[in-house]
């Protein structure tokens, strides 16, 4: 069954946590600081139903720092409003932070009505309140007279809120066990425990995890929720951890439990926020703020990205920005949060992470935030996967990039066109139009080469790649389809249009059969490249040219740049190499040279070459056949 969690809401000594033991007939003030003041300071916890947990939180403006911790996990949020006090400072502020946290659903229950001057009186507050919270929730948000004291008003809340959990939205399960920490404790015989809401994936008993900061082990030894052991819990479950291989001193409000691999701590990370309309404040580029996240609180400052050179964010505004943090936090792509002012404490605004890996250098930052911005999942989705677009990632590599497990990334993805390639297993991902113009982007250079080199049989293929700065597996597989498809062939490592033919003019034919000739009379001392452009009268560039021609037609062979052999004389030499080998077990250089009646400057690219094409193999100093 799904967990739902209602937080209260309000200004101090507004009745929350007499509300809140009304219905539930738990006391949440159970720290002795809290009972001897008649206040919570600290998140109380109760259960209207087996599936139901409400989070009471406190309401001065000191312990805003828990309120926000509590409202975190929310999913409906419960405004208390006394009576005989109406609407307070902390009961706007309150409603802002809920607004801020995309809380959706909510209701509102006027405390204390056994205090109310008249039924006048509570009629003109429900008017005020019904203006108060409009847009903050549902469309029709309701307002319901309490007072804990008489009774009056409580079953009807408590089945405004069963029917509010009814409508409840699924939470967006990440795929990987999550749970911020709210309380730390040990307990004799047991050790550490640390209690929280499960905000996603599921863990049980027996269970590895890592907390997160400090990259600390730890194992599940116990398990509870709603006050009863269990062996595993889900999104939402009140979960009470106990955590063996683990010291208390390693966690604090603010650490989250999770799965090994998934989260990491970051100090920056991309976000869109909006200003709130009520506080008078602007904020400004690169201020110092607070930033509450998950139930952690930390300093950090505010970059605003801009386009126009924004120097500050007005009261209901909204932009996107590149927040820095002072301290490392673990962030997860929409997550949200609150920024508060650093002193005075005030709540300025809040937001959702759209990145928690931007390019390091404000400019790029910049730019790709601003890219980010006001696009939807899918849109966003896309435009991460266009930006890896010359070396995409395999599915592990997005799933660790987005913090998604593998059944929750291919959901992400769901919308979009995507072609997977290499490993079946953890395959590739790129986006199909994005594949279809890198063919075209190839064919065209492959073509563009042909046009300046068209004496050249082909681009060799680390030239190529190189050129188009693909990574190795996207050019491996864009040249498969292209050889399939006939567009391209492969050959000696050399790429060439599909139809590519050489046609030499006949003042070219004739060098090429001077040059061939040359090559042939000269045996196995051929010229290098040089000599044999001097002998001809040509330059090294267009020898070469021919030389290329030669080599496609079968009729000379390179063995180095600077080294061409007519591909007859060469292969004598290899039935040489192979006869001599039937009467002796190795071969020196110097058997080579008289063998072959070559110098040591050809002796050495010659032997290096039959090496490499595996007629010979080198053996200290000899050469024993391959």
């Amino acid at each position: 069954m799904t967990q739902i969690v209602i937080g209260t809401a309000g200004h101090i000594d507004h009745g929350k946590t007499a509300l809140v033991k009304a219905l539930t007939g738990t006391d949440t003030d159970r720290l002795p600081e809290e009972q001897r003041r008649g206040m919570t300071i600290d998140l109380g916890f109760a259960f209207l139903t087996d599936n139901i947990t409400i989070i009471d939180v406190p309401g001065h403006e000191k312990f805003i720092r828990n309120m926000v911790a509590g409202v975190s996990t929310v999913d409906i949020a419960l405004l208390t409003i006394a009576a005989d006090d109406g609407i307070m400072p902390q009961t706007r502020e309150h409603l802002d932070i809920l607004r801020l946290l995309n809380i959706r659903l909510g209701c509102v229950a006027i405390t204390k009505c056994d205090l109310a001057e008249s039924d006048e009186w509570l009629e003109l507050l429900e008017e005020e309140i019904s203006d108060f919270v409009q847009d903050a929730f549902q469309d029709s948000v309701p307002i319901i007279r309490t007072s804990a004291e008489t009774g009056e008003g409580v079953e009807d809340l408590r089945n405004v809120l069963t029917d509010l959990a009814g409508k409840a939205v699924e939470r967006n399960d990440r795929g990987f066990f999550r749970q911020s920490v709210d309380r730390v404790f040990s307990m004799k015989g047991f050790g550490t425990v640390v209690t929280g809401t499960v905000s996603s994936g599921r863990a049980k008993v027996g269970d590895s995890l890592e907390i997160v900061p400090g990259n600390v082990k730890a194992k599940i030894r116990g398990l509870q929720s709603h006050g009863k052991d269990v062996k595993s819990v889900k999104p939402g479950d009140r979960s009470a951890v106990n955590l063996s291989g683990v010291e208390r001193h390693h966690l604090k409000r603010g650490s989250q439990i999770v799965s090994a691999g998934f989260l990491e701590p970051l100090t920056s990370f991309g976000a869109e926020i909006k200003m709130t309309t009520d506080t008078k404040r602007k904020l400004k580029h690169e201020q110092r703020v607070r930033i509450h996240l998950g139930t952690d609180e930390v300093m950090g400052r505010v970059l605003i990205v801009s386009s126009d050179g924004q120097k500050s964010i007005n009261p209901g505004e909204s932009a996107t920005v590149l927040i820095r943090l002072e301290k490392p936090i673990p962030v997860t792509i929409g997550d949200q949060f609150i920024i508060r002012l650093y002193s005075p404490p005030e709540t300025l605004g809040g937001g959702s992470v759209i990145d928690t890996h931007p390019p390091r250098k404000w400019k790029a930052t910049a730019k790709w935030l601003t890219e980010l911005t006001h696009l939807s999942e899918d849109e966003r989705t896309a435009l991460f996967l266009e930006r890896n677009e010359s070396n995409p990632k395999t599915v592990s590599e997005w799933g660790k990039r987005f913090q998604l497990g593998e059944t929750e990334l291919n959901s992400r993805l769901d919308g979009l066109k995507l072609i997977r390639f290499g490993d079946d297993r953890n395959p590739f991902l790129s986006l199909s139009h994005l594949v279809e113009e890198q063919k075209s982007d190839l064919i065209k250079t492959v073509g563009e080469f042909h046009e300046k080199a068209a004496y050249r049989l082909g681009v060799p293929k680390d030239e190529l790649r190189q050129n188009l700065e693909y990574s190795e597996p996207l050019f491996d597989y864009l040249t498969e389809l292209l050889v399939e498809d006939g567009l391209v062939k492969e050959k000696d490592g050399l790429i060439q249009a599909g139809g590519h033919k050489i046609k030499l003019s006949e003042e070219d034919k004739n060098l090429a059969q001077q040059v061939s000739n040359l090559l042939e009379n000269f045996g196995t001392t051929p010229p290098n490249l040089s000599d044999l452009s001097s002998e001809l009268g040509q330059s090294d560039k267009k020898i070469l040219e021919i030389l290329h021609v030669l080599k496609s037609e079968g009729k000379v062979t390179e063995i180095t740049r600077d080294l061409w052999y007519f591909s007859n004389v060469l292969k004598d030499m290899e039935s040489s190499v192979r006869n001599f080998f039937e009467a002796h077990d190795g071969m020196e250089v110097t058997d080579f040279k008289k063998l072959t009646g070559t110098t040591r400057k050809h002796a050495i690219p010659l032997l290096e070459y039959l090496d490499k094409h595996d007629v010979t193999f080198r053996d200290g100093n000899k050469r024993v056949l391959a």
